[in-house]
């Protein structure tokens, strides 16, 4: 009987980890899994451009997200809604390599502000997110890049050990981390916000990128390289190309 238990337990592990991997694989090539449907997130953002690369969005909607953690200043004429899945490679990418370029750019020069907005994908990315709000400010920006920097250790581990270690390294102890990841209420504001996203916003997959300004919302799916992103910016901002 017990060597049966054992054989069903192993079974049952190779099987979660396949699913695992295999949702990390589309992920990595650029698929979101939308309504029983993997769709690639290029085919949304070639389909939808309507202005360069960017999409033009209700320009009624006030987005709720919140701006505790926002980088720049609320002074800022222009905001920058980073939606992102803290699983998401492509996500990784942008806020890795593209945003502190984006940030010394226009943000440090009091053009634009950032509000990062979290759209988990998967129970391990809502997790992350849920220990990223019980951050104060500093902490919380180095702690979700450091979940994107070692996005691939902590996702794809079978249990929470690295995930809650690397909380811990920023001043969660076990018990704390426990109490926020079982946080019925800060949870409820990440569906909300997830939830406007899809239902107003029409975003589906991640990384997308809202920018709200005096003329309105337009939105930007997937990610864009630099040089594009730059154009699309100097362009919707009135700025030289310089």
């Amino acid at each position: 009987m017990e060597k049966i238990i054992k054989k069903i337990s192993s079974i049952v592990s190779f099987v979660v980890v396949f699913f695992l991997s295999a949702m990390f694989y589309f992920n990595f090539k650029g698929f979101t899994y939308v309504d029983g449907q993997l769709i690639l997130n290029q085919q949304i953002a070639e389909a939808a451009a309507q202005n360069g690369i960017a999409t033009i969005g209700p320009a009624n909607i006030r987005i709720t997200a919140s701006d505790r953690y926002a980088i720049g200043s609320a002074n800022a004429p222009w905001t920058l809604y980073e939606y992102s899945s803290l699983g998401c490679p492509h996500c990784a990418d942008f806020h890795l390599d593209i945003l502190p370029k984006l940030v010394e750019k226009y943000v440090d020069t009091g053009y634009m502000r950032v509000i990062f907005v979290h759209f988990p994908l998967d129970k391990k990315s809502m997790k992350a997110a849920l220990l990223a709000h019980c951050m104060g400010y500093e902490d919380y920006q180095a702690f979700v890049h450091r979940l994107f920097d070692y996005q691939r250790s902590w996702w794809l581990d079978e249990d929470d050990d690295r995930l809650l270690r690397y909380a811990a390294e920023y001043g969660l102890g076990y018990d704390e981390a426990q109490r926020c990841v079982h946080d019925d209420k800060v949870a409820q504001e990440i569906i909300t916000d997830r939830q406007q996203a899809l239902t107003k916003l029409h975003i589906n997959g991640t990384p997308a990128l809202v920018i709200s300004g005096p003329d309105g919302n337009e939105i930007i799916h997937g990610a864009p390289n630099y040089s594009q992103l730059i154009e699309y910016l100097n362009k919707r901002f009135g700025l030289s190309e310089n």
